[in-house]
């Protein structure tokens, strides 16, 4: 049974890789084409574009790692059905459980590969590929170590600790340099919000630098006709796919003790706890299609239904997802909800099944 169990799981695992790269590098390519409308924004070239998809190739292949696996696990297994060796295997006491249970376990070693990728070298990757990006486009832009970063507008140095997706920024300390190299005045402001092509600053605090003393004035708010470009404030917004789960947990615990909306954050920080689970689900899907309806289909039959069956849980899991934020559901429900639904359906062909060849008059 060792010797079964290997060769089923050498087949699934060679499959899925192939499935795994073509993917990859099908999403790589349409990321590709979706970075062509900005080459020439900024400094930002040919060469720049390829490195940002490169860069983020590893977070790609996190997320597309379910999808493979469906497609590997039916063409491997699909393959062997085809040429009959899954009927020799069952000659030779391989049970549907026991098959079901040489994928699952060829599967959890690819799973794990996959999960260090997309927890441990994704986010430093796609946080590179971030700011590769963002100071191509828009020159005197950095980003500091932490969630903030600095802007330089001629004699202006502007720092921000935090900014949201609506272009808010928190923490803001604008640098005001004189015509000599000398400190003309420094502005701290609690946060800064867009209002009608203007910026409202409130809780500031002004300091200018005379020539033997500081004036120090604080006021509770004040407009600003022209910090930055509401847009590159909307584009510095942490990114959570930048983030491990460990950190896109403590920024959310941050944002939530600092009044901020998190709902769409905490969502995602779910989804990512409960993409292993949808892996192993697409892996169980997979054996069910192949020792059912699809096991002695043409190779194009197996792969158009694979695919499909794939860009429907895809769609199931959005939806859901979507449905949860809108109506306040709880995000643990929103994540895990797709992949209990898609187990409550094998459970339920897997019975009809059973009852189907257990029924009187069944040849």
């Amino acid at each position: 049974m060792k010797r079964l169990d290997s060769y089923v799981g050498k087949t699934v695992l060679s499959a899925t890789l192939l499935a795994w790269l073509v993917v990859s590098v099908l999403d790589a390519l349409f990321a590709l084409l979706g970075e062509l409308g900005d080459i020439g924004r900024g400094d930002y070239g040919l060469a720049d574009a390829l490195m940002y998809v490169l860069l983020g190739l590893p977070t790609r292949a996190w997320q597309a790692f379910p999808m493979a696996a469906l497609i590997g696990v039916v063409l491997g297994l699909g393959n062997l059905a085809a040429q009959f060796e899954l009927d020799a295997l069952r000659l030779a006491g391989c049970s549907p459980r026991r098959l079901t249970l040489a994928v699952m376990q060829a599967g959890l070693v690819l799973l794990l590969a996959a999960l260090i990728l997309g927890e441990g070298w994704a986010p430093r990757s796609e946080q590179l590929a971030q700011q590769l990006r963002r100071e191509a486009i828009y020159a005197g832009v950095g980003a500091q170590p932490g969630a903030g970063f600095w802007v330089r507008d001629g004699q202006r140095f502007i720092q921000v600790q935090r900014s949201d997706g609506d272009g808010s920024l928190h923490g803001v300390v604008i640098y005001q340099l004189a015509s000599g190299p000398r400190l003309q005045q420094v502005t701290a402001a609690a946060s800064a919000r867009p209002r009608q092509g203007q910026w409202l600053l409130e809780d500031l605090n002004v300091s200018r630098f005379l020539d033997q003393q500081v004036a120090v004035e604080h006021h509770a708010d004040a407009s600003f006709p022209e910090l930055i470009d509401v847009h590159l404030a909307q584009l510095l917004t942490r990114d959570a796919d930048s983030l491990s789960l460990l950190r896109l947990g403590e920024y959310i615990d941050y944002l939530r003790r600092n009044g901020s909306e998190v709902a769409s954050l905490r969502m995602n920080y779910w989804q990512r706890l409960a993409a292993p689970l949808s892996a192993l689900v697409m892996l169980l899907l997979a054996v069910s299609l192949v020792l059912g309806p699809l096991g002695r289909r043409p190779l194009g039959q197996r792969l158009l239904l694979a695919v499909l069956a794939g860009l429907v849980f895809k769609l199931l899991t959005d939806v859901i997802a979507h449905a949860a934020l809108v109506y306040g559901l709880p995000p643990a429900l929103g994540a895990l909800l797709p992949s209990l639904v898609v187990v409550a359906g094998i459970a339920v062909g897997a019975l009809q099944s059973r009852t189907a060849l257990a029924a009187p008059g069944v040849p």
